[in-house]
């Protein structure tokens, strides 16, 4: 309820007409009336003076809040015994908390940035995700805005612990490596996968190396690394620059 819906309410509730509660007040009759059309407010000084006349807050009177007098919680308070009062700070400092987070939330959903992810042609952190030039499209949101030019669905495990499976993975494109072992999405043409690795350029081939060294039952690496020699059929597709989990919009 906003000043002049909040201002009529209680104008009709003591039975004041717009030209005694202007006597009352100290202004014109006309004053009144473009109050209540929502066409202005009065100064501090005379809101005060509404809220004396009225026996409520300044903030009652704003439609700021429904608590009519801001010394009323406390007064109530005074009359329970000790038990009480606890319980009844404990209960106002939960919905406190509640209504933060709920602020925050909102916030948070207000500001979020869209990102267009490439959910059928998704890059593999594991032993290669078959490629294909036939994309579907979905936007997913985070609250970061980072430049990127791909934003692609990470699967498998082997980055892990930097990169989770479900993980939304952007990428700059760059078709050389800078420095290596930094993380790079490749494209295998010939055999049609397409991975995201460690990557290493050697003389002879590009090394693709996962960060999970978990090892099976016999000692075994469960993944062992990638080599893909350096001709035609290999494509550095672009660098990882972020990776991260999809914020649900609500």
């Amino acid at each position: 309820m906003n000043f002049s819906q909040r201002l009529k309410e209680l104008r009709l509730e003591y039975g004041y007409t717009q030209t005694v509660l202007a006597d009352l007040l100290g202004v014109s009759y006309a004053a009144i009336q473009k109050y209540e059309a929502g066409l202005g407010k009065p100064r501090a000084k005379n809101l005060e003076k509404l809220a004396k006349i009225f026996d409520v807050s300044v903030s009652y009177l704003l439609g700021e809040t429904n608590s009519r007098s801001s010394n009323k919680i406390y007064d109530i308070i005074e009359q329970l015994s000790e038990d009480r009062q606890d319980n009844t700070l404990k209960y106002a400092e939960n919905q406190l908390k509640e209504q933060k987070e709920e602020v925050n939330i909102i916030n948070l959903h207000n500001s979020l940035i869209p990102y267009e992810i490439e959910e059928e042609q998704a890059l593999s952190a594991g032993r290669g995700e078959a490629y294909t030039d036939e994309v579907g499209k979905e936007v997913v949101y985070w609250d970061k805005d980072i430049k990127h030019d791909r934003a692609i669905v990470i699967r498998g495990n082997s980055m892990e612990p930097d990169y989770h499976y479900g993980q939304i993975a952007l990428i700059r494109y760059q078709d050389c490596v800078d420095i290596n072992g930094d993380i790079y999405a490749v494209d295998d043409i010939d055999r049609g996968l397409a991975y995201i690795k460690s990557v290493y350029v050697e003389d002879d081939y590009i090394r693709l190396v996962s960060l999970n060294d978990d090892i099976d039952f016999e000692g075994n690496r469960l993944f062992p690394d990638i080599l893909l020699p350096r001709d035609e059929n290999t494509r550095i597709i672009g660098k990882v620059i972020e990776a991260f989990t999809p914020i649900e919009k609500v």
